[in-house]
């Protein structure tokens, strides 16, 4: 049997593996941009799923989930725009 590894090991790996500290998903062939797992977007995910319906998204369900998250994300940085510049005189 082959050598044995620790969940802390496991852990280490999965988290450089699968990297939480952006909310967007690494290249995959799925074609998925948001990365779900991220602290900040699984709750958004989970109440997405749980206003569907269902337990597990079909393609089409996370991609309306994604477009959701994209579109909030362009408001905050125009929100975020408006707010940086100086008022017109």
């Amino acid at each position: 049997m082959g050598k044995k590894i620790s969940w802390e090991d496991v852990e280490r790996l999965n988290a450089k593996k699968y990297n939480n500290d952006t909310i967007f998903a690494p290249p995959n062939k799925y074609g998925y941009q948001i990365n779900i797992n991220h602290p900040k977007i699984r709750p958004l995910y989970e109440r997405y799923k749980r206003k569907v319906g269902e337990i597990i998204l079909s393609d089409r369900q996370r991609f309306e989930f994604e477009g959701i998250i994209i579109k909030m994300i362009e408001r905050g940085k125009n929100e975020q725009d408006n707010t940086h510049r100086t008022p017109d005189r």
